[in-house]
């Protein structure tokens, strides 16, 4: 079944996902009430409300590998915090206003207290995947790895090739996954699994990302209004693969060369954007499958070979206009 006709989410893993989800909301509103009265309410606007694909990742690893389930929890509330924390600083730094339809951290509180509840945030998380000496080392990298990748967004702009791409990506929505998934095998028996789950993890950030970044360019063609990376001036791999196409050389080198994206999104063909994508996320689905052999045989496993495909059907579903 291709890409165009698959289903948002598989029905069995829809769930799963939904039923995880709901126990791992749950298990979050129970450990922030923990917190003290000041600062429970604002770490609980950094959490709530998002998609919760991670923890439900972590803890779909975990089951497949007969884990500990609170222990996979405690690591999504870690992924989430630390997630939640550099999402308040990207919004800040790029000049979001609204973040989940409601205003960014920063513009609701102002700066100084929104990257202090940021860093807050971070350091809760890194407290609660603390739960052994490997999973808190897999979340310190994971950190890291989200600091350079941010760093990159910036620094890469004059230096873009598609293997720069994919080294930014992979330190920014891979790593958040590829940890997820990491942590999953972490609190299981099965501790040497971690490495190709962090690969499997990786490759459905990788996925993800991409999917994103075609809804930038899709959503900026429907609209002929730069949205997202194109209002920025960011070169992502949906943008400049279009290139391969003679019709677009130029517009593609126009947004490159100088961060104008007029040209490049009254010529693209919406069609041919969409080609573009799914060239590009097929092979990421067949290494995610790879990635996975060694993990046993299990209804579990079935649910995780549907991952990749669904969770950014999800996202299309949710974000194109």
């Amino acid at each position: 079944m291709g890409l165009k006709t698959k289903l948002i989410f598989d029905e069995e893993l829809n769930s799963y996902y939904e039923l995880v989800k709901a126990e791992f909301e749950d298990f979050l509103k129970i450990e922030i009430a923990k917190e003290s009265k000041e600062m429970a309410p604002l770490i609980e606007k950094g959490v709530l409300g998002g998609k919760m694909l991670r923890p439900v990742l972590c803890r779909l690893v975990s089951d497949a590998l007969d884990g500990d389930a609170h222990l996979a929890f405690e690591c999504g509330m870690a992924l989430e915090l630390v997630h939640g924390g550099a999402l308040i600083h990207d919004d800040w730094i790029d000049g979001d206003s609204f973040r989940r339809a409601a205003p960014a951290l920063w513009e609701e509180l102002g700066p100084r207290s929104a990257i202090l509840i940021a860093d807050l945030m971070v350091a809760t998380g890194s407290l609660h995947g603390a739960v052994s000496m490997a999973t808190g080392k897999s979340l310190a990298k994971c950190i890291r790895n989200l600091s350079e990748g941010a760093i990159a967004d910036f620094t890469d702009k004059q230096n873009y090739s598609e293997s720069v791409y994919l080294h930014r990506i992979k330190k920014k929505t891979g790593a958040l996954y590829g940890t997820a998934a990491e942590l999953g095998a972490l609190v299981s028996s099965e501790t040497h699994l971690d490495i190709p789950l962090y690969k499997y993890g990786e490759t459905v950030g990788i996925i993800y990302q991409i999917t994103d970044d075609y809804l930038d360019l899709y959503n900026s063609i429907a609209t002929r209004t730069p949205v997202g990376d194109l209002a920025i001036g960011i070169p992502t791999l949906p943008i400049t693969r279009l290139a391969k196409y003679n019709k677009y050389q130029d517009a593609v080198n126009n947004f490159l060369n100088g961060g104008n994206s007029e040209k490049l999104i009254q010529v693209v063909d919406l069609a041919d954007a969409q080609q573009i994508y799914e060239e590009l996320v097929t092979p990421w689905m067949q290494v995610a499958r790879k990635s996975l052999s060694e993990v046993p045989e299990s209804n579990y496993k079935t649910l995780l070979e549907e991952v990749p495909l669904s969770f950014s059907n999800q996202l299309i579903s949710k974000d194109k206009i």
